[in-house]
């Protein structure tokens, strides 16, 4: 019998929850993380000029205003697609708002230092406030994983464009989260739970898209539902 496609979003959503909260229990006791330190140390070793540059890119196209931007772009094609005014469209906006949220509050309250590392500045102006001298989880890492997933999303039910966002996703997403780490402002650890903080929220504004065309239409999903993976949440 196959699994249900809620199942399997649900059954991600709760691994990610889990452990995000093992993570940041060990972090906030002050337990190493095992590999944080070789990881930090094998990246800062790859140091190279030609890395350097496309990685300050990723880390800028994923910080605060862009991913904003394209969480607002993505909701702008949703409503384009659907013809209509609904809370569903704005699924990346709503998750990529509660995972900034969250992840403000994690970082004040656990307090994390930043590796003690030679850090490479940014070569493009971001925002700066106070809560970002503390590292824990990464915000690019997973501002990065809702934004462009959510452009994913959207190139879903075309093949071809599919094919192509699936590849650009895993290269930003994969880059960005090696990028916090090689520039000097991130443990490894921090890299990951930006990416399960990212991970529930993205499973829960998918699951809104879903939950409010259903809502709205009676029985039909969103254009391209159809085609979605089976991770994709159902109502």
């Amino acid at each position: 019998m196959k699994t249900p496609r809620p199942a399997l979003g649900l059954i991600g959503a709760l691994l990610c929850t889990g452990l995000l909260v093992a993570g940041t229990l060990c972090v906030a006791a002050g337990i190493p993380i095992p590999g944080d330190i070789a990881l930090v140390r094998l990246a800062v070793q790859t140091r190279a000029p030609s890395l350097t540059l496309p990685l300050q890119a990723l880390t800028f196209i994923s910080s605060a205003i862009p991913a904003l931007a394209v969480t607002l772009i993505a909701a702008a094609v949703e409503v384009w697609r659907r013809r209509r005014l609904e809370p569903g469209a704005a699924w990346a906006l709503a998750a990529y708002l509660g995972f900034t949220v969250c992840n403000i509050a994690l970082r004040v309250a656990i307090g994390r230092q930043r590796p003690s590392v030679d850090y490479i500045p940014n070569a493009w102006p971001e925002l700066q406030v106070s809560f970002q001298r503390f590292s824990y989880p990464s915000g690019h890492a997973g501002a990065a994983l809702i934004a462009y997933t959510s452009l994913l999303v959207l190139a879903w039910p075309h093949p071809v464009w599919r094919r192509l966002a699936l590849a650009g996703v895993v290269v930003v997403v994969a880059g960005v989260g090696f990028g916090r780490v090689y520039l000097g402002v991130h443990w490894p650890s921090d890299v990951a739970a930006g990416y399960l903080l990212a991970g529930i929220w993205l499973w829960g504004g998918l699951a809104l898209r879903r939950g409010a065309a259903r809502r709205t239409s009676g029985v039909s999903p969103p254009p391209g539902a159809s085609h979605l993976p089976k991770w994709y949440p159902d109502s």
